[in-house]
């Protein structure tokens, strides 16, 4: 008798146990959230045109790294007219960024204008510093978020001594004080440098 109950109390374990792992609720998996889509300040327009005059300035840059002096001139004057097409005006809702902007703007004008009149590549690439540390400030100031930016940094651009700057779309360095063609270091020193810092706003 004592065994029949053992077994009827044993079944009776078995299905409870059972039924309770078959209705148990499972877990419900966890949905990932919607990410928030990134939304500019700025208009598709306004984008487009600064994107249009980064990439003629990265163009430049690359011509600088291959020492193609007649390159160089024609890409400077074409930015020249790039910049004329920038949508400005875009910027006047906050006075104090549209002043500082626009002084910024003409800096980057008068960069690209000595890159144009330059007659050497050292003068061009003096010229070109100039340039890539205004439009540093300019974006900087304006906040811009169209893309990530990298300011780029060679410690030896002029005379071995001082730094050059230059903007970047990515991390890796072409450095365009050095070159590929440099009458002393060839291309050795083509990655010479470092990254400095990110505008990603």
């Amino acid at each position: 008798m004592k065994k029949w109950l053992l077994l009827v109390l044993l079944a009776v374990v078995g299905l409870a146990s059972w039924f309770f792992l078959v209705t148990k609720k499972k877990p419900k998996e966890e949905v990932p959230k919607d990410q928030p889509v990134a939304v500019s300040r700025y208009s598709a327009a306004f984008n487009a045109s600064i994107d249009s005059f980064l990439n003629t300035y990265y163009g430049l840059s690359e011509e600088l790294v291959n020492w193609d002096s007649t390159a160089v001139s024609a890409t400077a004057a074409n930015m020249d007219q790039i910049i004329d097409k920038i949508r400005w005006d875009e910027l006047k809702n906050d006075t104090v960024i549209y002043a500082t902007a626009a002084s910024y703007r003409d800096e980057v004008k008068n960069a690209v204008q000595n890159l144009t009149d330059a007659t050497n590549l050292m003068a061009k690439r003096q010229a070109f510093h100039s340039l890539s540390q205004n439009m540093y400030d300019l974006l900087r100031t304006i906040k811009f978020d169209g893309s990530k930016i990298y300011l780029q940094q060679c410690p030896m651009a002029f005379n071995e001594t001082e730094e050059g700057l230059w903007l970047s779309k990515t991390e890796k360095i072409r450095n365009p004080y050095l070159g590929l063609h440099h009458p002393k270091y060839k291309g050795s020193m083509i990655s010479c440098g470092e990254t400095k810092d990110t505008l990603h706003f």
